[in-house]
């Protein structure tokens, strides 16, 4: 017997409070042991069929997967991404959580069955393999996705996963458009999704001590906050695309981006045009915008500016998004940030943040992403109370999480993640304000109000 959709929703409340409120109840476990709870999450959904298509699927409310019950993930998008975290992070994540990678999903044939290899060497298990990742998601046995495909795939992906019912990781930016970052936000507030984006800063080794000295005021009030980041190459330089058309599909790659023939480059090298990615801005001013939400505690940016352009001899003829750029935001609590990428010379990567008592470095040796070190010093202070010379920062509590396995450990919790809906929203925001005002070529403001962006 199926359920009406009322009555289906009702239900999966009630599940879901059972399992948030008593979260130490033994669940469902599968074949590795014995049957101690048979009416879990997984198998009501199972046993009541609804989600047909990922796309039209029904809203579903989440209880917590036991603890002893594995976590089944699904992997969208193939490429260098997840090809990374099926090696490293998810991989320790899903030691330390019981689970483990029961699919893959790619358009690009050859990728697909890589990964499929990957995950049969990795974790011992035989893949399913997809070519569509709607088809992935109707797969009941899958509990959540770690989505890494091109930008502007993305919130139709978080979209479709968590209305089919799995828990998201995604990987930054958010969005491209804030119209469909808004539809996102409301997919997973609706759906109490646990979603985490790939913005790992603010998990990284040293990132909770920056914060708390700087939460403490001993910076002082905290005035501009910069960084530069450079490759002598851009990035996306070293992608490749299919062969020919017969490997792929050209056209769900694609999307909701307007047809035209089969450009391999655009298929591999998509980080580089502005249809499918918004540059530096969207790849990388993501991170150091939610590094800064994060070790500041602030507020969404009220303002934005950009600039940019394709300067350097480095960049390849045909590619559009800019190889250098500018994007400075203003907040409500009285600071700016600088982010800026040029490419054609890779000198000069560093974070500083500047207070009215000195100045925080927060890059480490082999660069931010791998570890956060903090260094103070009274630099071009004057205040009474500046920073001592030679003071060091204890590094304690300096490691919060892995950011994987916080993900991880809130799927069975119903915990927000550390970069949830939320946080990703306010990077999301501050990319577009930067990348829509270069493109106007004028400031732009953020409504939080109105959930909108205008020119200021």
């Amino acid at each position: 017997m199926v359920l009406p959709l009322g009555l289906m929703n009702i239900a999966l409340d009630w599940l879901g409070t059972i399992a948030i409120t008593q979260p130490s109840r033994p669940s469902a476990i599968r074949k590795e042991g014995i049957m101690s709870n048979p009416i879990s999450r997984r198998s009501f959904i199972k046993t009541n069929a609804l989600v047909s298509a990922a796309a039209a699927a029904p809203r579903m409310t989440r209880g917590a997967v036991g603890s002893n019950e594995r976590i089944h993930v699904g992997i969208i998008g193939c490429g260098g991404r997840n090809t990374f975290h099926v090696r490293s992070w998810l991989l320790e994540a899903g030691q330390q959580h019981n689970a483990t990678v029961i699919a893959c999903c790619d358009i690009w044939r050859q990728k697909r069955s890589a990964m499929a290899e990957l995950i049969k060497t990795t974790y011992g298990t035989e893949p399913q393999q997809y070519g569509d990742y709607r088809r992935l998601l109707e797969n009941r046995d899958i509990d959540a996705v770690v989505i890494a495909t091109p930008d502007h795939q993305h919130c139709t992906q978080i979209i479709d996963a968590v209305r089919a019912g799995k828990d998201v990781y995604v990987e930054k930016p958010i969005a491209m458009d804030l119209d469909e970052l808004n539809r996102a936000a409301d997919a997973v507030k609706e759906t109490r999704a646990v979603v985490q984006h790939g913005t790992q800063g603010r998990s990284r080794e040293g990132a909770k001590t920056a914060r708390d000295f700087l939460l403490a005021g001993k910076l002082g009030k905290i005035l501009r906050i910069e960084e530069s980041r450079s490759f002598y190459n851009p990035y996306w330089n070293g992608y490749g695309g299919p062969e020919k058309e017969e490997d792929t599909d050209w056209k769900a790659f694609l999307m909701h981006r307007a047809a035209r023939p089969f450009d391999a480059d655009q298929h591999g090298a998509w980080m580089g045009y502005r249809d499918f990615s918004t540059g530096t801005c969207g790849g990388w001013m993501s991170h150091f915008s939610d590094l800064i939400h994060y070790v500041t505690g602030c507020g969404f940016p009220k303002y934005g500016w950009g600039q940019g352009g394709i300067y350097s001899p480095t960049s390849k003829a045909g590619r559009t998004c800019p190889d250098t750029f500018t994007g400075i935001l203003e907040y409500g609590e009285g600071f700016t940030t600088s982010y800026t990428t040029h490419f054609g010379n890779g000198a000069n990567d560093y974070i500083m943040i500047f207070g009215t008592k000195g100045v925080m470095h927060t890059g480490a040796p082999d660069g931010w992403p791998n570890g956060i070190e903090p260094r103070v010093s009274g630099e071009g202070s004057e205040h009474p109370e500046k920073i001592e010379d030679g003071i060091e920062i204890e590094l304690e509590n300096n490691l919060i999480e892995g950011h994987m396995e916080n993900w991880m450990r809130c799927i069975r919790t119903r915990e927000l993640p550390a970069a949830n809906m939320d946080e990703g929203y306010k990077h999301g925001v501050a990319v577009l304000l930067c990348d829509m005002a270069m493109v106007a070529g004028r400031r732009m403001m953020f409504d939080p109000g109105k959930r909108e962006i205008r020119p200021a």
